[in-house]
């Protein structure tokens, strides 16, 4: 594959030293510059390019998540890992578009790790706008034994994580998947069939989703079919199919 071109920012010559040494194990990483502070990476990143920052979140004048986001306003591709001593910066690195984020002391099998999706992502990513990318990345994050927590979608160019319990259903309209809260409209890169599978929201149509704890009413219509309203701000009225009919029913115990 082709080389991946990266820099450190990073204001401890003994991280940076550890983190050169194992990152020089790697045939497909290529080092184009180290710098102690973030005012001295954007000024060098706004006349090169490269695929990937190793940001170091606590700096002083700029901290690392507040280079991120300059970074992303020159080069919305560019990939972030960020490395830190402190394990509650997580959840915001990933909000600017984190691949990685790894803890100090450095540990190479982790490294590894980080640097094998590095690699993943380049190839399956390229070409693709970076929110989309980071939106895939926060939902993995939050993953476990193939159900999430929390939902990652976008609103105004910004990520954001709906817990499960804020969704009142999901649809597709005009080739997008849409996500509705109480008051507002998401979108998200996945899948109705991929957001079924990762939250067990029941399918009432096939272009729609459904938190069962969200609904107000339900009531039949016609040819078999049902009709529900959320309990959303809008009272959003959905029908559902004649053939999930039997299935919503047992489902609620109706």
């Amino acid at each position: 594959m082709q080389r991946i071109n990266c820099i450190i920012v990073e204001d401890e010559m003994p991280a940076i030293e550890e983190l050169k040494f194992i990152l020089n194990k790697y045939d497909f990483i290529e080092i184009k510059g180290i710098f102690n502070d973030g005012k001295a990476a954007l000024n060098w990143l706004k006349e090169n390019k490269i695929d990937v920052v190793f940001l170091d979140i606590n700096m002083p004048e700029m901290s690392g998540l507040d280079l991120a986001k300059e970074i992303t306003l020159l080069n919305k591709e560019i990939y972030f890992i960020f490395i830190t001593a402190y394990e509650e910066y997580a959840l915001k690195a990933f909000e600017v578009g984190a691949v990685d984020y790894i803890l100090k002391p450095f540990n190479d099998k982790r490294i590894e790790k980080t640097l094998i999706r590095l690699r993943d992502y380049v190839e399956k990513y390229a070409g693709k706008n970076l929110l989309e990318k980071s939106i895939k990345n926060l939902v993995e994050k939050f993953e476990g034994q193939n159900k999430i927590k929390k939902l990652a979608c976008e609103k105004n160019e910004k990520i954001i994580l709906l817990d499960l319990d804020s969704i009142y259903f999901c649809y597709i309209e005009n080739d997008k998947t849409l996500v509705k809260t109480k008051d507002k409209t998401y979108l998200t890169n996945y899948t109705l069939n991929e957001i079924e599978e990762k939250t067990g929201f029941f399918r009432i149509h096939k272009s729609y989703l459904v938190n069962l704890n969200k609904i107000k009413e339900i009531y039949p219509w016609f040819n078999g079919t049902y009709k529900i309203i959320m309990n959303d701000d809008e009272k959003t009225e959905l029908q559902v199919s004649r053939l999930r009919v039997k299935d919503l029913k047992e489902v609620l115990g109706i």
